[in-house]
Order: C-alpha cells, then structure tokens, then sequence
C-alpha cells in the first residue's frame, strides 16, 4: 500500500475528498458518481463557507466513501474531476483531509497534499503514485492550477 492509499483509508474504508469552486452553486447529485463501473457506496456533499476575504466563487466538497479499497481508481478519479469540474463551471480537485484552507489553495505548501485537478476546457490529472506527488513537476502543475484560479477568480479587491 502506498501513501496515498494509506491517506484515503486511514479510518478504514477508501473516502476520496474532491474539491470544486466555481461560479455555479449546483450540487452533484449520488447517482452521478456512478461512472467507469464504479459508484461509491456513500457520497456526503458540502458547500463551505465562503471565502473569508471576499468571494471567490462556491466551494464544495464531496467525501466519495467506497467500502472496498482495492479498486483501480485513476479513470474514475479522472472522470469524477472532469464531471465535477464542468458542473461547478471552474475547478475541481482531490485533496487529503485537512488539506482544504483558503489561504492557500494550489499553493506549493499544499501540492503534495493534492492527488488531481481538472480546470475549465483541460483535461482532468489523477495520480496515485508517491513520487509523483513529491515531484517538481507535479508543484509546477499545481502552481498552474493556481494560476487558473487567480485569472477565473480572482480575490475581490478592497478599498
């Protein structure tokens, strides 16, 4: 088992975190987590609160709780990101519990603690390899995530 699968099963059953933000307010219902042959056996959705220093657009999280840990879930991560991402109308990701702060979103404090994104019109990246995590690259993809957040939504300006 590797690090990633030991974060995401750490209390016992595999419950993937996925992130969105963005400019709809829609909320993804169970049934549509059902892809690639794979459907969780609970889905709890949330909508956070908003960003404390102004909106930026509405966060949610979804816990994807699968019962069964021993899946090969890189295409349904990749479909849910994609799926997530378009119904959000901006950004989605997978994070770690306790990952999620608005201060620093895709930042390089947090890369290691993201395991996929997908932005508006791209296409969706999904790891569950350590090395990657722990790469150069990956915090280049990150920082390119946040590069998209900051031109999509950008922090409102204060007077």
């Amino acid at each position: 088992m590797n690090e990633i699968e030991e974060a995401v099963s750490w209390s016992g059953p595999a419950v993937i975190i996925l992130f969105t933000l963005g400019s709809s307010d829609s909320t993804l219902q169970d049934d549509e987590f059902e892809l690639s042959g794979m459907k969780p056996d609970n889905v709890y959705a949330f909508q956070l609160g908003p960003d404390p220093e102004g909106q930026r657009g509405t966060v949610q999280s979804y816990d994807l709780t699968f019962n069964d840990a021993d899946h090969d879930f890189l295409s349904y991560l990749r479909e849910c990101l994609q799926k997530a991402s378009t119904e959000a109308e901006g950004i989605a990701w997978l994070g770690f519990e306790g990952s999620f702060h608005y201060d620093n979103l895709f930042t390089d404090e947090v890369a290691d603690q993201i395991y996929g994104y997908c932005v508006p019109d791209g296409a969706p990246a999904a790891i569950w390899d350590d090395e990657t995590l722990k790469s150069d690259r990956w915090k280049r993809e990150i920082a390119e995530v946040r590069s998209v957040l900051e031109r999509d939504f950008p922090m409102p300006h204060r007077d």
